[in-house]
């Protein structure tokens, strides 16, 4: 695969707004990324740990499920798998993990609450991704990370507005909580939140983080469309056309499928089909969609997410897409850059 040069990134702006909440999207400023070594530290405590996986390339899992820090010589014969970065060094190596502050209370309050249920560690691997960022990982990327999804093109995630964390779990003897893979899983298929080929534990631990986050964001006041291909990935969603995926997430932290069969053939094979049915919605229709779908289920809505419904008003925080990329030379001046790209 022919690589673009760094010439096509720049200067991106996001087309995902939507147009009834802002005339064209806002820029993100400096002072909206907050460090997560450092926010809410004294109230998180053990909740959470910060790692930030593509500023460094040494750290390695063990076969327990342990992270270790390898030396250069034995970290050079490791395989792509056993590395927590598997993209190689991107990041400036002090470089921190910033979140949008839209994003960063609800990453806080969904460690909190697994740690005061689960008593587990929550690890943040990354956050805000700038566009140099993510294009030093798009250039050290295998052809097949592309090709698979793994990794998006710069400017064009969520992680360019530090609208979406990537994190796992760990117990407290230090061990991944078993959710059947690694943080940047190779295999998409296992990476899936609707993967079935994993274990009944692993299950039932990935939706515990997923019905965390949630629920976090409904505490805040803001929807979460976690991405479906990637159960570390927890992001704001685009714009409306992203409101089925929250729905389908609380879905299926209530154990119940939103898409029928027929919805996922039609999404792979027919993609004005299955957007004129799921993504063409208000944000009336959504809610409509919402209290229809769990009528008479109340009680449980309110034992794991808090609420019963999502926010009555739509909110302009809603949406990542609401918001343009964000460049490393434009965070220089803060000191808050990734790259020196």
């Amino acid at each position: 695969m022919t690589k673009k040069p760094w010439s096509d990134f720049t200067g991106m702006t996001s087309h995902g707004y939507v147009p009834g909440l802002l005339s064209q999207p806002l820029t993100i400023a400096a002072n909206d990324l907050l460090d997560m070594q450092e926010y809410r530290r004294e109230e998180c405590g053990a909740a959470v740990h910060v790692i930030v996986a593509y500023a460094q390339d040494e750290l390695a899992y063990d076969d327990k499920g342990g992270i270790f820090k390898a030396d250069s010589a034995m970290y050079a014969t490791l395989p792509r798998e056993r590395k927590v970065n598997k993209f190689g060094l991107s990041y400036r190596s002090d470089a921190k993990l910033y979140l949008h502050k839209t994003l960063a209370d609800i990453t806080v309050d969904a460690a909190m609450y697994l740690y005061q249920t689960q008593g587990w560690t929550t690890v943040l691997y990354d956050g805000l991704r700038t566009v140099e960022g993510a294009y030093n990982l798009y250039m050290n990327a295998a052809d097949s990370d592309m090709t698979s999804g793994l990794l998006s093109l710069p400017g064009h995630s969520s992680h360019n507005k530090g609208m979406a964390i990537d994190s796992m779990m760990m117990d407290k003897s230090g061990r991944e909580v078993d959710v059947g893979a690694h943080f940047d899983h190779l295999d998409m298929a296992v990476g899936s939140r609707l993967c079935e080929t994993i274990s009944d534990t692993a299950k039932r631990n990935r939706t515990l983080r997923e019905t965390a986050f949630l629920r976090a964001g409904f505490a805040n006041g803001i929807i979460m469309a976690p991405l479906r291909s990637e159960f570390w990935h927890d992001q704001l969603p685009e714009n409306r056309e992203d409101l089925w995926r929250v729905l389908e997430s609380a879905a299926r932290c209530m154990g119940m499928r939103l898409l029928t069969k027929e919805d996922e053939i039609l999404r792979k094979q027919n993609r004005a089909g299955f957007e004129e049915k799921w993504e063409r919605w208000s944000y009336a229709d959504f809610l409509a969609e919402w209290q229809k779908l769990f009528r008479g289920h109340e009680a449980k809505l309110k034992e794991l997410f808090g609420v019963t419904s999502p926010p009555p008003k739509e909110k302009i925080e809603f949406y990542h897409g609401n918001y343009n990329p964000v460049y490393d030379s434009d965070l220089r001046a803060s000191g808050k850059h990734l790259t020196d790209l």
